[in-house]
């Protein structure tokens, strides 16, 4: 195994014999880092790159292994560094102590050396699993849309390639009727029904002036004296419909694709549950996939339960 893929593990006692006892039991399949004291365990446990599992004496001068453990807990640093103590220290107070300043497990010598190996083994397999489970959260969220900042036209252009999913839904006008030819509030609600929903889940974008494959249709259907115009009655629309309070929710921007004008609203997932009063009627709208979805009395409660919590 390459040296620097290796696991890492500082051995921390001031008896040289001790030392090389652990570093045999350990044998090759580790990097092994040594400290002769509490302060030089500290330095080293700070430095980079740390250990993943500090073997701490406890009885050594000047500084115990207590001490030293405490001070690693209590610098963010090196907190989340496993600590197993491996010292003659056998009372159950020595041990209750141990593992209330944060140890993960605490061995008495003398050890039986295969019971120890094995001990140091199973603590590692966890250290490793909880780094594989970190990696892969910190990969979703990176896989994770965002819609915090402004999109690049690139960026824009790949969303719409990939059609509509669960974060993106498309809508050829704001409120004017293609086949009929005329202003339709439905139009309208159904532009602000999606808002509703990607506020109640995940977020999402909401593409308006786009046909159902993505294709750029502009936004002249609606016939809009300007684009500030379009965007007054955007926002007069979310005000009356979802209240104020969701604006911090939900950016809205007129965006240009290969010249032509679209509308992108950027939703971020509420805080809390966010209903669509229109026309005399409240709903509350979820996405589910592609669609999205009115939710009855019952189902809302539920919903609301799970994903908001105490912000119901």
């Amino acid at each position: 195994m390459h040296e620097a893929s290796k696991t890492c593990i500082l051995i921390v006692d001031d008896r040289v014999e001790n030392i090389d006892i652990l570093t045999a039991l350990l044998g090759d399949s580790f990097k092994i880092k040594v400290a002769t004291n509490g302060n030089k365990a500290i330095q080293l446990a700070s430095s980079h790159p740390q250990p993943d599992l500090i073997l701490l004496d406890v009885e050594m001068p000047e500084m115990d292994g207590y001490q030293v453990c405490e001070s690693l807990k209590s610098n963010p640093q090196t907190s989340d560094i496993s600590v197993i103590f491996l010292t003659a220290r056998a009372e159950k107070n020595d041990q209750k102590h141990g593992f209330m300043i944060g140890a993960d497990d605490y061995i008495t010598k003398p050890f039986d050396p295969d019971i120890t190996r094995s001990r140091i083994e199973s603590r590692l397999q966890l250290i490793t699993h909880k780094k594989q489970l970190t990696s892969e959260i910190e990969n979703l969220k990176n896989q994770s849309p965002r819609f915090d900042r402004d999109l690049s036209e690139p960026e824009i252009s790949e969303i719409l390639s990939q059609g509509e999913t669960e974060f993106a839904e498309f809508k050829s006008t704001l409120r004017y009727h293609l086949h009929a030819k005329r202003n339709d509030a439905k139009i309208e609600n159904q532009c602000l029904k999606s808002v509703a929903a990607f506020l109640n889940g995940n977020g999402g974008y909401l593409f308006v002036g786009v046909d159902d494959d993505g294709i750029p249709l502009g936004l002249n259907a609606d016939n809009f004296k300007n684009d500030d115009k379009l965007l007054l009655h955007w926002h007069n629309l979310l005000r009356t419909c979802m209240g104020a309070e969701t604006s911090e929710f939900i950016r809205s921007n007129i965006v240009s694709i290969k010249g032509t004008p679209i509308l992108l609203i950027q939703c971020s997932p509420s805080s809390k549950p966010v209903f669509l009063s229109r026309d005399g009627e409240e709903h509350f709208y979820v996405r589910m996939g592609n669609s999205t979805l009115s939710l009855k009395p019952s189902e809302m409660l539920a919903y609301v339960d799970s994903h908001f919590g105490s912000a119901r």
